[in-house]
């Protein structure tokens, strides 16, 4: 009777702890080993030139060697490294400055997923000059076209160096300056509209800047994911779409700029006003200083826009 008694308390302690107090339980969950493995295909990261016969580029996952197929300027490339998720390519001719070179490629990760891509790659300008944008116009006419003024603030080679209206693919007109040496306070200016005033370079399509809020960015070449140089964001502060700039893609670009640090705030309020300035009322920087704020800004007198030479020091002000 000891016995049985202990026996039948053993057996009551063994069904309460395998019950877990009455409480339910998730049925056995079943694992699909397939899910587990890689099915996605590698994604192109970057792409850039080391020197004049070397690119380099990057994925998000290791790359199968013997599965990547490459042609640079539609002839078949032979001599190349793959190291993890990096691939290093020579060229067979060094690009020249100021040029870019088309890769079309096939490549595999280790589990055989594949992806395709096209890309161009700009030459690496390695004596790079140093430019802040020094002045602007948005509301230019026939007489006095919108442009964009650079100051070269240390000496170097401009070739690649690119002024767009926007930023990386959301800009709608740029000019890609060419192989040419220039020194320090040198004055780039660079036509935006069509008219009487010729510069000695122009944007691709002139088809003028926004006029009311936009953005103007310099970045290291044309490629959409380059390091900016500089940047400013400029609107009329009375717009109330997206934010008070109008366009979903000024929002982002705004965005971008505050990321990247070239300007220092994602609110329409911190951009530069743009209400006052006129064809021949610019837009000018504030004895190069250059904080990316608004601060450094302010708009000449009338008559005293002065691309090709230093700014003015003559605000406008408006009456009372």
């Amino acid at each position: 009777m000891h016995h049985s008694k202990m026996y039948s308390i053993l057996l009551a302690l063994f069904l309460f702890i395998a019950t877990g107090c009455g409480c339910n339980h998730a049925s056995p969950t079943i694992t699909d080993l397939f899910s587990m493995q890689d099915s996605t295909p590698p994604v192109l990261l970057s792409a850039t030139a080391i020197n004049p016969s070397t690119l380099f580029f990057q994925f998000d996952e290791p790359i199968e060697a013997k599965t990547c197929m490459l042609n640079a300027n539609g002839r078949a490339v032979t001599q190349y490294l793959c190291n993890g998720k990096d691939v290093t390519v020579s060229l067979s001719n060094p690009m020249a400055l100021a040029t870019f070179c088309t890769i079309e490629g096939r490549v595999e990760d280790r589990r055989g997923n594949s992806c395709r891509f096209t890309t161009e790659v700009w030459a690496k300008n390695t004596h790079r000059a140093h430019v802040l944008i020094n002045e602007f116009s948005t509301k230019g006419t026939e007489n006095n076209p919108d442009r964009v003024e650079l100051l070269v603030t240390k000496g170097g080679n401009l070739a690649g160096i690119t002024l767009a209206n926007g930023i990386g693919l959301n800009y709608t007109d740029r000019c890609i300056l060419p192989d040419k040496t220039v020194s320090q306070g040198t004055f780039i200016v660079i036509s935006f509209q069509k008219g009487i005033v010729k510069e000695a370079f122009c944007s691709e399509n002139l088809a003028g800047l926004s006029g009311n809020n936009g953005c103007i960015v310099v970045s290291e070449t044309p490629q959409f994911d380059s390091p900016l140089l500089d940047a400013v964001l400029y609107g009329n502060l009375t717009t109330t779409t997206f934010n008070g700039f109008g366009s979903s893609d000024l929002e982002k670009s705004a965005q971008s700029l505050c990321q990247c640090g070239q300007w220092d705030t994602v609110l329409a309020s911190g951009s530069i006003d743009s209400t006052y300035s006129t064809s021949t009322r610019s837009v000018c920087r504030e004895k190069e200083r250059d904080t990316n704020t608004l601060e450094d800004w302010y708009v000449t007198e009338t008559r005293m826009a002065t691309f090709g030479a230093r700014n003015s020091d003559a605000h406008y002000e408006k009456a009372e």
